[in-house]
């Protein structure tokens, strides 16, 4: 299945947004995937911290978001 991403800006740079299912295997996977997949899509990775959103009008819907740093 083809990787959506999106773009955002958080304090202190621009980050890559993946949306996936809220369960422990797909968030592993999620993780596993997305900077080899952001990589061959000419992104750049940043050195800055990724991390894991969970919002309330998502996660409501089993969903959530892994914010990836790119410059």
């Amino acid at each position: 299945m083809p990787l959506k991403v999106n773009e955002g800006e958080f304090f202190g740079g621009k980050y890559a947004i993946h949306e996936v299912k809220c369960t422990t295997e797909d968030i592993q996977k999620a993780w596993n995937n997305t900077f080899s997949e952001l990589s061959n899509r000419s992104y750049q990775i940043d050195g800055r911290p990724g991390f894991e959103r969970y919002i309330k009008k998502i996660i409501s819907n089993s969903i959530c978001e892994i914010c990836v740093p790119i410059k």
